[in-house]
């Protein structure tokens, strides 16, 4: 495994100026850049209406296409949890306290998904080295779809943009019941190397998805007293569509025309500082809709979360606002699209990276340079 390491961790220009305002920012309003008493609210409030949806399922009032609908919105409401506890608790963004952010982690293992592995392939290989081929494995998910331009083209690829929401469906069921145990025989993630896996995370995931498919699936059958292929049926829809909520959030924001690429050289040093280009590999959409950043955790404005992704979301909409009056006084590139602007964007893109080896005119990816 080759090492990877920026150019230089702070640069004398937009990147050191926003952290500089930034840590004013909580300085003078006196405020933690943890949760506070919003943060605390939204939880209790998704947590009340996931829990009255789960009763509601188990009702036996609704019956067909009224359960079917039921059982999609508990599934965008877990999902809004989701994006709100348990990512913020994976990045030790909930709590100074590292046992509470380590609590509140447990909720994704309370939806059938590894605490641990996310926190691995997340914040150690996406986080770390945010399309950088090779390490970051959130660009290297599938050979059925070509999210960067280091990887080999298929002839299939040119179909791409046709095919890719209906892969971005199968998300949440390949996440929960596929992914833990792919990443299981995983050992590298970014820069760093595990092997083994603690034998203690071994029998989390083993326990997490026993618990998951024990309420998910087999409660409301038995309560229901309905077939297995129904249970199953709405089971599956349910994941179909927190897949499409999260493929549609978390993968445009990072794969677009206007998104940075970068390899390392030989020495495995990219060139360029960390948050630079952290920054240049992002965009935000509807950086200004309070309700958008309400239910995808903030995660519409990414900029300001993969640059200081221990903040609490909470704050990332007051935050922007200084990101974006920032990289206008350093002719940075800051993008913001509307909603159908940033989808319309990222399938184009697809479609480029289908018909095209290299569309991002990046001469490092005409050497088709691989990081082993």
């Amino acid at each position: 495994m080759q090492k990877v390491k920026f150019d230089h961790p702070l640069d004398h220009g937009f990147y050191k100026v926003l952290v500089e305002r930034i840590e004013a920012y909580f300085h003078d309003n006196q405020i933690s850049k943890k949760a506070n008493g919003l943060f605390w609210f939204k939880i209790v409030f998704y947590f009340i209406i996931t829990a009255a949806l789960y009763i509601a399922i188990l009702s036996g009032k609704f019956h067909g296409l009224g359960l079917a609908f039921l059982f999609v919105v508990f599934g965008i409401s877990i999902t809004i949890l989701l994006f709100s506890i348990g990512h913020d608790a994976s990045h030790h963004a909930i709590s100074k306290s590292q046992w509470v952010n380590r609590l509140f982690a447990y909720a994704w293992n309370a939806v059938g998904i590894s605490s641990y592995f996310w926190e691995l392939k997340h914040n150690f290989a996406h986080h770390g080295f945010t399309n950088i081929p090779g390490k970051d494995d959130d660009i290297d998910q599938s050979k059925l779809v070509r999210l960067n331009p280091n990887s080999k083209r298929k002839w299939f690829h040119k179909y791409q943009h046709l095919y890719a929401p209906f892969l971005y469906s199968l998300l949440s069921l390949n996440i929960v019941y596929f992914k833990d145990f792919k990443l299981l025989l995983q050992h590298n993630f970014g820069n760093r190397a595990i092997n083994p896996h603690p034998t203690k995370e071994i029998w989390i995931l083993i326990a997490t998805k026993v618990f998951v498919i024990s309420y998910m699936i087999i409660v409301p059958k038995m309560v229901l007293e309905i077939s297995w292929m129904e249970m199953l049926g709405y089971h599956v829809l349910m994941h179909l569509a927190i897949g499409l909520f999260i493929g549609f959030v978390l993968v445009p924001v990072h794969v677009t025309g206007e998104s940075e690429y970068r390899l390392p050289d030989e020495t495995g040093t990219v060139h360029r500082d960390w948050g630079s280009h952290q920054a240049e590999a992002t965009v935000d959409f509807a950086a200004e809709n309070n309700f958008i950043n309400w239910i995808t955790g903030g995660l519409n404005t990414h900029v300001i979360h993969h640059l200081f992704p221990t903040i609490n979301h909470i704050h990332y909409f007051q935050l922007t606002k200084i990101v974006k009056q920032t990289a206008k006084e350093f002719n940075f590139p800051y993008r913001n699209y509307s909603l159908s602007k940033v989808l319309i964007e990222h399938l184009r893109f697809l479609k480029q990276l289908g018909k095209t080896d290299n569309p991002t005119h990046n001469p490092q990816f005409d050497l088709k340079a691989e990081i082993v």
